[in-house]
């Protein structure tokens, strides 16, 4: 069997998987895919989507099952009052933005994602920001798959830079949510 055949006849089936355990790659990597004739697109996205929320899911399941051994860690480090009731509450009001920060920014995700379920957000808001917010994120990235990816040598070389700007970004889009919210709360 070549290579050819092998993503002709497996290839949709292997995104939902791939999508769940590393989303943006396997999405662009499936936009050049399906520009080449081997996954068709509305499928493709379906499954990304798909993928990207059940990672989602996964990533709220142990903040949200690990609360305890969390928070015990926290207050071992000294960081006791980050989860105080009025720090919770703030954070649980800017859930929305800080969600669509860690999903477009990719670099902190993982860590809003897992925050979000310590802090016990609501199942139904967690997956509707999530599914708004990578609906765009996950069609941009197969887009770009789908055009650029016959240039993805010269990405892969910025890969690291992209990865720390965002990253950076993330981190103080997230500070400024957090100033807001302390800001706000120092008000009579």
């Amino acid at each position: 069997m070549t290579l050819d055949s092998f993503l002709i006849a497996y290839g949709a089936a292997l995104i939902l998987p791939l999508s769940v355990a590393e989303g943006p790659a396997v999405s662009a990597a499936t936009g050049f895919l399906s520009s080449q004739g081997y996954v068709g697109w509305p499928l493709a996205m379906i499954l990304l989507v798909c993928g990207d929320l059940i990672g989602d899911l996964i990533y709220y399941w142990i903040g949200r099952s690990g609360v305890t051994p969390l928070s015990g860690l926290s207050r071992r480090l000294g960081l006791g009052e980050a989860f105080s009731p009025e720090f919770q509450r703030d954070l649980k009001q800017h859930s929305t933005k800080m969600l669509l920060v860690g999903k477009w920014t990719h670099a902190i995700g993982c860590v809003v994602l897992v925050a979000s379920g310590m802090l016990r957000l609501k199942l139904g808001h967690f997956l509707l920001v999530n599914l708004l917010a990578t609906v765009p994120k996950s069609g941009a990235l197969f887009a770009f798959g789908y055009y650029a990816g016959n240039h993805i040598g010269f990405f892969e070389r910025h890969a690291v830079l992209g990865t720390l700007l965002l990253g950076i970004a993330g981190v103080s889009a997230v500070a400024l949510i957090l100033r807001q919210a302390q800001l706000l709360r120092a008000r009579p």
